[in-house]
């Protein structure tokens, strides 16, 4: 079928294209919005500025497919195959995309604010600048964890999306906005998240180590029982974080900001807290073994039963805090 049959047929009320051969069709900017185009073949398609909002293309073949600057605003394309497809400023708002394969697509500034990305295959696509707030990427069961290694998600803006259990182990989320956004339980280990945006997000379980999350901004972030061993938080800003039983062992936090953070019963050993901001800091039964206080700010602290007699406390200012014994230092 060619493009003008498939125009005529459509503008003639015809919806229905079920496994249609359009494979290299031009439909640039076309009018199919509603039409169904289920394992329909749009392989190497140009799809540009083509309007298929609400189009149901479930198990279509995309592959290769032009479809930047199209609109698929609450589309379905469920199981699609996006291989390689160019969605540089698509806008796919509310669409269902679970399952889909997006692997090396191109979905730079893409609107993909509240889609449904459960279960979607992200390897190696770019998402930079790509807007995913609201959308769900979780972790329900196996068949729905949404693959995002390799992913490029440098300044993408996930404010409030939901990646509960997501794989994002190594993943380039320098400079992102997440806040407010759940990352419970997911695999972060490695990540580049310098720079993220992370304020009031929900990290709890979630696996940090290794990660790079220099000059970000956790202020009111959930981080209990989380794994940041070995992670750099130079210049940091953790204030008000809840951490309690956070595991921090040998992570780099100098310079970073604690102030008023709740670290009950967290593994700072061999931890770097030069210069470190700890004023009202929560540390109550927190291990502090061989940990670098060179210099940080502890004043009004809490350390009742904190281990800290072999952390170095050169310079450190503790004036108002109440040491591991219950006594306040003045």
């Amino acid at each position: 079928m060619d493009a003008n049959e498939l125009l005529k047929r459509y503008a003639d009320g015809e919806t229905k294209f079920t496994e249609a051969n359009l494979n290299g069709v031009n439909l640039f900017d076309a009018d199919l919005i509603g039409i169904t185009l289920n394992k329909a073949d749009l392989s190497n398609a140009i799809l540009i500025f083509t309007y298929l909002s609400r189009a149901i293309l479930n198990k279509a073949n995309l592959i290769s497919t032009n479809l930047s600057g199209a609109n698929l605003n609450q589309a379905s394309l469920i199981s699609a195959n996006l291989h390689d497809a160019d969605l540089h400023g698509a806008s796919l708002q509310g669409t269902d995309l679970r399952n889909a394969n997006l692997t090396l697509a191109d979905m730079l500034d893409a609107n993909l604010m509240n889609a449904d990305l459960r279960g979607a295959d992200l390897s190696g696509a770019n998402l930079t600048g790509a807007c995913l707030r609201g959308a769900n990427l979780r972790e329900e069961k196996r068949i729905y964890c949404a693959i995002l290694r390799g992913t490029k998600l440098h300044k993408a803006d996930l404010r409030g999306a939901d990646l509960t259990g997501a794989d994002l182990s190594k993943v380039d989320l320098s400079g992102a906005n997440l806040s407010e956004s759940s990352l419970r339980g997911a695999d972060l280990h490695g990540a580049n998240l310098s720079g993220a945006i992370l304020y009031n997000a929900s990290l709890s379980d979630t696996n940090l180590s290794g990660a790079n999350l220099n000059g970000a901004n956790l202020m009111n972030a959930r981080l209990e029982r989380s794994n940041l061993s070995e992670a750099e938080l130079i210049d940091t800003n953790l204030q008000g974080a809840i951490m309690a039983d956070t595991k921090l062992t040998r992570a780099n936090m100098s310079r970073a900001n604690l102030s008023s953070a709740r670290l009950s019963r967290a593994d700072l050993s061999r931890a770097n807290l030069r210069e470190a901001n700890l004023t009202e800091a929560d540390l109550v039964d927190a291990y502090l073994a061989r940990t670098n206080l060179t210099n940080a700010n502890l004043s009004n602290a809490n350390l009742i039963r904190a281990e800290i007699s072999s952390a170095n406390l050169m310079d450190t200012n503790l004036s108002g805090a109440v040491m591991p014994d219950g006594t306040v230092h003045y």
